[in-house]
């Protein structure tokens, strides 16, 4: 396997020096993948720093772990980061100076038709970043009633043609089961015009990977409980990829960074409410024009940084 079939590492540098503020700590790489961030990270620390690396797709796992097999500070685990908490290590009271939250899916994953992550090449209507998991998109395309099918294109997908496409997809379900990513992707395009064929296909397409890997759940969860394995001082780092998600992270920062939330005519506070992080970005970091033009893919990726007090 080449290291082509993993994504370019997005805003890596910015990353890492943001990051790696204690170079004999420990880091968790929530999302492996082909270990890009990873390996820097193992560059950046000393000999008796180290990293975990997680990722939910066990062939990133496999990869990854094969790439920084030369690095003994270096551990792989298959598992969704959701779940950390099950992890043997953080069970047993692992702390992290740093915490890495990638969240685009992989080039590996997007550019292999046989995942359904791809309207673009016909392929089995898949969309699983983790093939352990149960319901696919083919799951739901043809069992999810039209009203949920619209709320999913229309919440996740911001999509104004939701109703249409959803009732199209019912009509032609009905005769026929719909099992591949080109049936799906023609059914669309036969609901909008040309001219917003491509945009529409790409919201519906990230709509059902949203609904189907249950991502911003998960995001919500990953970031609630990176404080109970966050070291005083420690930071997390998150790369998001489209609004939903980075409005999330925001969210998260703002809630959980400011105190006193009482009516401002109150005399004094009641609430007792106190900061426990600190927003390192202010904005956003997004990818330079340079790092566009090398590697496409990190045009739409924002990072933000916060640290816990």
């Amino acid at each position: 396997m080449k290291a082509v079939n993993y994504h370019i590492p997005v805003l890596l540098k910015e990353t890492i020096d943001m990051l790696v503020i204690n170079k004999h700590g420990v880091y968790l790489d929530c999302t492996l993948g082909g270990g890009g961030h990873a390996r820097k990270i193992l560059e950046s620390i000393e000999p008796d720093g180290y990293v975990l690396g997680i990722d939910r797709d066990k062939q990133a796992i496999d990869y990854a772990s094969n790439e920084l097999s030369s690095f003994k500070n270096f551990k792989g685990e298959n598992i969704n980061f959701a779940r950390i908490n099950e992890l043997e290590q953080i069970v047993f009271g692992m702390q992290f100076d740093g915490i890495l939250l990638d969240l685009g899916v992989s080039s590996k994953q997007i550019d292999d038709p046989e995942r359904g992550f791809m309207y673009s090449e016909d392929g089995e209507l898949d969309m699983r970043m983790d093939h352990a998991q149960g319901i696919s998109a083919c799951d739901i395309i043809n069992s999810y009633g039209p009203a949920e099918l619209v709320d999913i294109f229309f919440k996740y997908g911001e999509e104004r043609n939701s109703r249409k496409i959803a009732e199209k997809i019912v009509q032609y379900r009905d005769k026929k089961k719909i099992r591949t990513t080109g049936e799906l992707a023609d059914i669309i395009g036969s609901v909008c015009s040309k001219n917003f064929r491509i945009k529409t296909l790409s919201r519906i397409f990230q709509a059902l990977r949203i609904e189907v890997n249950k991502e911003l759940d998960e995001l919500q969860t990953v970031l609630d409980f990176s404080m109970n394995i966050l070291k005083p001082n420690g930071r997390v780092a998150v790369i998001s990829y489209h609004s939903l998600e980075d409005r999330i992270v925001k969210q998260f920062i703002n809630e959980y960074s400011t105190g006193c939330n009482c009516p401002k005519e109150f005399p004094k506070c009641v609430c007792d409410k106190k900061p426990i992080i600190r927003s390192i970005t202010k904005k956003p970091i997004c990818a330079s024009e340079e790092e566009i033009k090398v590697n496409s893919r990190s045009r739409s990726a924002k990072l933000r940084i916060f640290e816990k007090i």
